[in-house]
């Protein structure tokens, strides 16, 4: 049957108007749609191809294990499962069954004790059959890194009422070790610690009863789970801990100490066995030559053998004084002193003081040699990282202490470098400083680093103590070359090396260089150009977590993005042949969590784009056909969603520019839309990101206001140097401006949002403009005067790098340029502001001192501009709570319905809530 042109054009129209209709019949969304919007996690391929599994995660409630037999074209959904193991032969898959959500959660509300909580169990899931055995009341469970037929869980252990003398408070839980092949069980009491070997051929066990316990002792037991021989190797009353096997599951690591006092810092003695003999025998202690005088092996030790298992490597350190039990704390001074030539202020020495009691220097100990310590690490050089996963000839070692001081506000990397040779027993001096962050290649022939001062890649030969630039000579830059804060810039990164340390593999801005680290060979474009010639960034994925290294013969999987369209996908590089870089896929879509199985080329993947959801997908060859597994949100059809461009202006500087628009579904452009601007650095590359409806944790969710007849704006922001606050102006504004141009823009109803730095532009811009009709600032830095002094406090470094070399864009110390600080400070011109602000700002932020929210806040309340600030109590920069992101969403879209679309405005904007209504009144209703 033909089709007339105007039968053509009549049936265009039909469609035109029932998909009109279709999406006008959408809901909105709503704070109900939350909690059961699901995601993908821990994807997780078998060796052969043949079995996919993940967890649908939705945000709150029961999640489901996802498995597929790709073989049989079935699927398994078991719900409650929080977490899984896969066997790498596809057998079996064993996850932990979390009792219902609403069980728990009733519960919770019941304040139940521990032991009287809603009980999990464990499912053990023979995947060829699809058939699940279940175990009640199962606390955890474990498998070997490589799964074998053994696993171990834990379940609790019955308490004996009669014994009335002997009653602990600590519930006390059973081991069970299982065979899944045969069923067979082991039940093991007092279990403190345990461990499969890598390949799960032996498993380790720490017993530890209570001390009134007569029935069992300490000790550790070992078992060969192949011959189903256990041992207990150790069975001293000591205390046990730090379990570590080699990798072929034949010997074995743990310390060990006598002393039984309560002592801040215990003496361990280092314990070794080996699959075969009777028991563990003691491998050094703190008398073991080498060791340096007063030092000690702690709890922190970490013993682990080398990759073949032949070195063990370990930690020691300097025995510290005991903390003195004749000082009465209630008549001693409790304070910090603050010293102007300490290396780090108080508040970092205080955040990092736990790990620096527990620091520990590297050094070895060869097995066949006991009680000889061979110290690499000290004080002076403290960082150590030994070649070839532990087996290598050479030690990289250094130091950044001497740079302390000056890194509170210079972030350029400088180290000592030392080069130790085994061999030897020899230090070499790479250099001292090294002016960057020193690595050290997988066999350990070479040490390489970034210059950020010569904007180039070097190389120290380890054996002939040569430096040379290996990047100088190519006709590419390698800096970043869109770096625009006032420091010096980072490079594209390291893609890899290649087997034997023969070639380096390093990124430009959109290829691969092959690089003879010894200058002998001329460097090669190891993805012939294709890279910058399309406008296409390159980036090898390493689908093998345990690959450290390129061979000749590898197939590489390359990631691409598309500078110009925005699309992705994913490219192959063969290392011979004609035309070996092949495009494999590029769509208007996101990619991620790509997972490979070992053995075939069977790929595992994530995929969406602004109006698709993530969903699973595997391809069997190489993405020229795809089959999708999932569909983890059906119920985003029924819903009003939105569709995403590119959007280009240029600034009030004259430079074109870049952002994305979100339009709702059902756009109408006969409408006039208003228009919410949320901003933050640059977000136009995310044209094809998913964002999913959640509570938010500081900024605008895009789809909710999206689907709730908002047009949305992302625009761009280029930085210059020493005026920040401008150039988020000349940018955002001047977009603004453009956008506006559109008829279905509601120019009069257009707000803006943004948290941390992006709050600061918004503190800024309400003093510069009054064109929009409301504005919300999370974590704003409104005083650039006082932030540069202050602290980030969860890391206790100081603010001023931020000004001076970071994301502030200040560029000079204070003392140089204060005007550019006043100039940049919103607080100073707070009496220009017009536009109704939102603030949130929480008293426990760790990154921007939430005193900078009050100043501002202050200010506008002086002068008697419209404001509140929302202060979540005990919560951080952006908001952890998940009950205070939900209440934060509810006031940001009433607060901005009110403004844009002239909603009534609820009591806690028209008169707030009064400390005394605390708790019981959230000021949500609309006074009547």
């Amino acid at each position: 049957m033909r089709f007339t042109s105007f039968q053509n054009l009549f049936f265009s129209i039909f469609l035109i108007f029932l998909s009109t209709t279709v999406s006008a019949q959408k809901k909105q969304l709503d704070h109900s749609v939350y909690d059961d919007w699901k995601s993908l996690r821990d994807i997780s391929v078998s060796d052969d191809g043949r079995f996919v599994g993940a967890i649908i995660n939705p945000q709150e409630g029961d999640s489901i294990l996802f498995i597929r037999d790709l073989k049989k074209d079935q699927s398994l959904r078991l719900k409650g499962v929080s977490k899984f193991t896969l066997s790498p032969d596809g057998k079996y898959t064993v996850g932990l069954i979390k009792a219902p959500f609403a069980e728990r959660r009733e519960a919770r509300i019941k304040k139940k004790k521990a032991e009287d909580m809603p009980e999990d169990s464990l499912a053990i899931i023979h995947n060829n059959t699809f058939h699940i055995e279940k175990i009640a009341a199962v606390k955890s469970f474990k498998t070997a890194e490589k799964m074998s037929p053994h696993i171990t869980y834990t379940i609790p252990q019955k308490a004996d009422t009669t014994d009335k003398k002997n009653k602990s408070t600590k519930p006390k839980e059973l081991l069970v070790i299982r065979n899944i092949s045969t069923q067979h069980e082991d039940t093991i009491p007092n279990a403190k610690e345990h461990l499969f070997s890598k390949f799960g051929n032996s498993l380790a066990i720490i017993i530890e009863p209570d001390k009134k316990d007569s029935t069992d002792t300490p000790g550790v037991l070992f078992y060969d789970l192949k011959k189903n021989i256990s041992t207990r190797i150790s069975n001293e009353r000591a205390e046990y801990k730090s379990l570590a096997f080699d990798e072929n599951g034949e010997q074995l690591l743990y310390l060990a100490t006598k002393d039984t006092s309560k002592i801040d810092q215990k003496v361990f003695d280092v314990r070794y066995f080996r699959n075969g003999n009777d028991s563990a025998v003691v491998l050094a202690d703190r008398n073991a030559s080498g060791l340096p005088e007063k030092w000690i092996f702690s709890e922190f030790s970490a013993p682990r053998f080398s990759k073949n298992g032949e070195r063990v490597i370990l930690g020691a350190a300097p025995q510290q004084a005991p903390k003195d039990t004749t000082i009465v704390e209630f008549e001693t001074a409790a304070l910090d002193i603050w010293h102007w030539q300490e290396p780090l202020i108080q508040p970092q020495q205080l955040v990092e003081l736990k790990n620096k009691q527990r620091q520990t220097y590297t050094g070895i100990i060869l097995p066949h040699q006991p009680n000889r310590f061979i110290p690499i690490a000290n004080e002076e050089m403290p960082f150590c990282n030994i070649s070839d996963e532990g087996n290598g000839r050479f030690a990289l070692l250094w130091s950044n202490e001497p740079y302390q001081l000056e890194s509170q506000w210079d972030i350029s990397s400088k180290n000592d470098t030392w080069v130790w040779d085994s061999r030897t027993g020899q230090l070499q001096t790479v250099a001292t400083p090294l002016p960057g962050r020193p690595m050290i290649s997988p066999q350990g022939n070479f040490v390489y680093w970034w210059d950020a001062a010569e904007r180039q890649w070097f190389v120290y030969d380890n054996r002939d103590r040569s430096t040379r630039n290996i990047t100088g000579d190519i006709p590419v830059n390698f800096w970043d070359e869109k770096n625009d804060v006032p420091s010096m810039p980072g490079s594209y990164g390291i893609a890899a090396w290649m087997e034997n340390d023969e070639y380096i593999l390093i990124n430009d801005a959109f290829d691969i260089w092959k690089i003879d680290p010894k200058g002998e060979k001329k460097p090669e474009n190891f993805t012939g150009h294709a890279g910058r010639n399309d406008s296409i960034r390159l980036r090898y994925v390493n689908t093998d977590p345990e690959k450290r290294f390129i061979k000749p013969n590898d197939l590489l999987l390359l990631s691409a993005f598309d500078h110009i369209t925005k699309q992705s996908g994913y490219y192959t590089l063969a290392q011979k042949g004609r035309n070996p870089l092949k495009k494999r896929t590029m769509d208007a879509f996101s990619f991620s969590s790509v997972t490979k199985a070992k053995d075939k080329e069977v790929y595992a993947f994530q995929k969406s784009n602004f109006h698709t959801s993530p969903d699973l997908y595997v391809t069997h060859n190489l993405w020229q056909s795809t089959e999708k597994l999932t569909d983890i949100n059906p119920q985003m059809r029924d819903y009003n969603w939105g569709t995403a461009e590119l959007f280009s202006w240029i600034s009030f500087t004259g430079k074109p520019h870049q952002g994305i628009v979100y339009k709702p579904e059902n756009f109408d452009p006969e409408k006039k839309y208003p228009v919410m601007i949320y901003f933050y650095e640059q977000h136009s590359d995310n044209l094809y990101s998913y964002f999913a409806p959640a509570p938010s944790r500081s900024t605008i969710n895009i789809p909710f206001f999206v689907s709730r007849g908002y047009v949305v704006f992302t625009p761009d922001i280029h930085y210059t140097t020493g005026q920040p606050g401008m150039d988020a102006y000349n940018s955002v504004v001047a977009g603004a401006e453009a956008l506006a141009e559109n008829s279905w823009v509601d120019k009069e109803n257009m707000a803006i949002q943004g948290q941390s730095w992006g709050g600061y532009q918004v503190a800024y811009l309400v003093t510069r403009t009054d064109m929009f009709k409301a504005a919300g600032a999370g974590a704003p830095v409104a005083n650039m005067t006082s932030a540069y002094g202050g602290i980030r406090w969860e890391s206790g470094r100081s603010r001023q790098f931020q000004y001076e070399q970071t994301q502030s864009r200040i560029g000079v110390p204070m003392s140089d340029s204060l005007q550019l600080y006043i100039e940049n400070s919103p607080v100073f011109y707070a009496e220009k502001v017009n536009t109704p602000l939102l603030i949130m700002h929480n008293d426990k932020d760790g990154a921007v001192p939430w005193y900078q929210g009050i100043e501002y806040f202050m200010a506008l309340r002086r002068l008697g501009k419209p404001a509140w600030m929302l202060q979540y109590n005990n919560e951080a920069h952006n908001l952890k709570e998940r009950r205070n992101a939900k209440d934060l969403s509810i006031r940001l879209q009433q607060f901005f319905d009110h403004y844009l679309k002239g909603d009534p405005a609820p009591v806690w904007m028209t008169k707030g809530v009064p400390a005394t209504e605390k708790g019981k009144s959230w000021g949500y209703e609309i006074e009547k």
